[in-house]
């Protein structure tokens, strides 16, 4: 059973990857035998990572059509903003006093990020993005806290962000430079300053998304809204590793 469930994380990193990698596209028919098959393995550990990509809403399975890369909206992509702010207010406000032994691991990985920003490699800034982040959620000690971000899908997320900026107004050179007022908050150990710098740099962000969605002519936007999948256009294979 442990090792069947181990298979089944595995196949569903490996199609979340394939999929946020441009690989499999919005409306492409995901085949549990032929993936099997591609795969060397039986096809349950493919029917169960499927059904947790249906859950993550990146697949959906269509009467008679089965299992399709699911077209994700920008509206769905927007939403997240101002979910993801409050809870990473709330992570600064309870890491403050914690943090002080990880620094050096925020550190590497804003440089980590600021490589991949000058590598154009979308794909790494957000997983060094998120790792940053993660480093904050962890130093919180509080699980609720960490399965709840969790839960919203965070690598994936950022990568579509990531992506988005490329043409926005703040621009992929500037995700790494804008995490240092995090580290900087962090260092005086303030837990209200903390937060209120994690909220603004994830409103920041969202921000821009938005005004980048709401930038587009009616028909541009109504365009985006059914052709625009998340940019799919993130994690990685998606590491639950900012």
């Amino acid at each position: 059973m442990i090792q069947r469930v181990m298979l089944s994380e595995q196949v569903k990193e490996e199609l979340l990857d394939q999929i946020l990698s441009g690989k499999y596209q919005p409306g492409d028919r995901l085949v549990e035998s032929q993936i099997a098959r591609s795969m060397g393995i039986s096809q349950s550990p493919v029917r169960e990572a499927l059904r947790d990509l249906v859950a993550m809403r990146f697949v959906e399975v269509l009467p008679y059509k089965g299992a399709r890369v699911r077209q994700v909206q920008q509206r769905e992509v927007l939403e997240i903003y101002p979910v993801r702010a409050a809870l990473e207010e709330l992570a600064g406000q309870l890491a403050a006093e914690n943090i002080a032994d990880h620094l050096d691991e925020l550190d590497e990985a804003v440089a980590r990020m600021t490589e991949a920003v000058a590598a154009k490699d979308a794909r790494g800034v957000a997983s060094w993005d998120v790792r940053f982040h993660r480093v904050i959620l962890n130093a919180t000690g509080n699980e609720i806290l960490i399965e709840t971000w969790n839960s919203l899908m965070i690598e994936a997320r950022t990568f579509v962000t990531t992506k988005n900026l490329l043409i926005s107004d703040i621009g992929i050179d500037d995700m790494a430079r804008l995490h240092q007022p995090i580290i900087d908050a962090l260092r005086e150990g303030d837990p209200a300053k903390c937060g209120a710098v994690m909220r603004q740099h994830v409103e920041t962000f969202g921000a821009a998304m938005g005004r980048l969605h709401e930038g587009a002519g009616p028909e541009e936007a109504a365009e985006r809204e059914a052709a625009e999948p998340v940019v799919l256009d993130v994690t990685t294979p998606v590491r639950r590793s900012g």
